[in-house]
């Protein structure tokens, strides 16, 4: 019964946080009839879709070690997908969901998993990001930007290797995230991402960490 009512929870945090969002991008928007309407691009009404793959890294090392792959999580279904529009001259807003899996041996939090391929349970990982991007240049190829937003994050539950018959239970945090990317068109209309996203938690108990994608979008 309490994981019932724990999921129900999580499901109410997250179906707010996403209308929060939609009503925040609805906002941004309607500012096209405001005074920045010099500003805005040509095709205002641009959209477009992102879908790939996502690494996380909530190793607690943050930034020694950077390349040992034990601390990234990259298990099971690490996709991701995106819907980014513009708001402004160079502004977009983007809407990311995130799935991912911390299997066994990932470092998590300074511990190791102890993943279900050995008895124990992988972590699973979601996060919903909505994102406020400035592209740095005016290129129909290279598109190089920096981006900060909020985001609402979700750890699974799991059993570390160095403490086994502790459980230790899911958790839930709002973040506050600030990253860099750039995006590389190959035609008209379709196009490669890569980006890295800081996430700081907020709230007693959050941890930090970061995140990667790296995707195809397709523009309309």
């Amino acid at each position: 019964m309490f994981y019932i009512q724990r999921e129900d929870f999580v499901m109410k945090k997250i179906s707010g946080f996403l209308l929060l969002s939609m009503l925040a991008v609805q906002g941004l928007v309607a500012q096209k009839t405001i005074d920045w309407n010099q500003r805005m691009e040509p095709a205002f009404y641009e959209w477009v879709f992102g879908f790939g793959f996502n690494t996380v890294n909530n190793s607690g090392a943050q930034f020694k070690e950077l390349t040992n792959v034990d601390h990234y999580a990259f298990g099971r279904i690490p996709f991701y997908g995106s819907l980014e529009t513009n708001i402004a001259h160079r502004w977009k807003v983007k809407g990311i969901l995130s799935l991912n899996y911390f299997t066994d041996g990932k470092v998590f939090d300074g511990q190791t998993i102890k993943g279900k391929s050995v008895g124990g349970n992988d972590a699973g990982y979601g996060s919903i990001d909505l994102l406020a991007s400035y592209y740095l240049i005016d290129n129909d190829t290279y598109e190089p930007y920096l981006s900060a937003g909020m985001g609402l994050s979700h750890f699974g539950d799991y059993v570390a290797l160095e403490n086994p018959q502790r459980y230790v239970t899911p958790t839930e945090m709002f973040t506050f995230n600030l990253g860099f990317g750039i995006r590389i068109w190959f035609s008209e209309h379709w196009g490669l991402n890569l980006d890295a996203l800081g996430k700081w938690g907020i709230g007693v108990g959050s941890t930090n960490h970061h995140q990667s994608h790296l995707g195809v979008l397709y523009k309309i």
